[in-house]
């Protein structure tokens, strides 16, 4: 009997063996998706997992089952007690079997809340067969702060889809284990896009973001100009004499994440 590793799969099928699951494990319709927010103390794991046709059906006749009267309908009150059920399961799981390492150990990691949240979809008569999509959401924090030069060591589900927003100033220098890996910059922030590969495990190796030096770099040319230029100004020399077109260039207002990030430091000098 082949086990599924994510979510509502791994939980149910390893808790409640059912002979209905006994048969082609092809036939089964499961559609896991991953959000992973990484900041430097801490992360947010968001799961969603899609299920269709017979698992559907057996789904809402274990919640039936397990949390109510096995009348053949489900209830929002069977949904409820599921939800805790289910949230309880996955949280000693990933105790037992850490998902989640820095620099190759869970010590630095602890897991602070797992949240678990069943469609509405699944009310009703335990027949039924329309997909179900269910979400759960799991909140880590670290004992150190995450940098350049840390590894992160993700497990999840084969061949998963998976979106991991790393921290602002951090790129990733490396990755293991992310089929059809593709990198975005998004809000300043470095998103990887990809799947899990057939292992189930991605590594990240991180390294500083090259686009953010560039721009505090030209921050700190831009601060040194507008002093330099003050100075002058204070000292009385050149107030006759018009700039150049190339000073007004060097010294014209910054745009973009260099706007953003002088707007935040002029903010905090005058105490906004």
């Amino acid at each position: 009997m082949k086990l599924y590793p994510l979510l509502l799969a791994s939980i149910l099928l390893a808790t409640f063996l059912i002979p209905a699951l006994l048969a082609d494990p092809c036939s089964a319709a499961f559609i896991p998706g991953n959000n992973i927010t990484v900041e430097r103390d801490g992360m947010t794991w968001n799961y969603d997992e899609k299920i269709t046709d017979t698992e559907a059906i057996f789904f809402r006749n274990l919640i039936d089952r397990d949390t109510g009267n096995n009348d053949g309908f489900v209830n929002a009150w069977e949904i409820l007690k599921m939800e805790v059920l289910l949230g309880d399961k996955m949280e000693k799981s990933i105790e037992e079997k850490p998902d989640v390492k820095l620099n190759a150990t869970s010590d630095p990691v602890e897991l602070k809340d797992v949240e678990f949240w069943i469609s509405k979809n699944t009310l009703g008569r335990t027949e039924k067969s329309s997909s179900i999509t269910n979400r759960a959401s799991v909140t880590y924090s670290f004992k150190e702060e995450i940098s350049a030069g840390t590894d992160i060591w993700l497990m999840g589900t084969p061949n998963s889809s998976v979106t991991i927003t790393l921290p602002q100033g951090l790129d990733v220098e490396l990755t293991e284990g992310l089929d059809n890996k593709s990198l975005v910059l998004e809000n300043n922030r470095t998103l990887l896009r990809g799947n899990f590969g057939s292992e189930k495990n991605i590594t990240l190796w991180l390294s500083k973001n090259e686009s953010l030096k560039a721009e505090l770099l030209a921050m700190e040319l831009y601060k040194d100009k507008i002093a330099e230029n003050k100075s002058v100004k204070e000292s009385g020399a050149g107030e006759n004499e018009a700039p150049t077109a190339g000073e007004k260039a060097e010294v014209s207002q910054p745009s973009g994440v260099f706007k953003n990030i002088l707007n935040k430091i002029n903010r905090s000098l005058n105490g906004a």
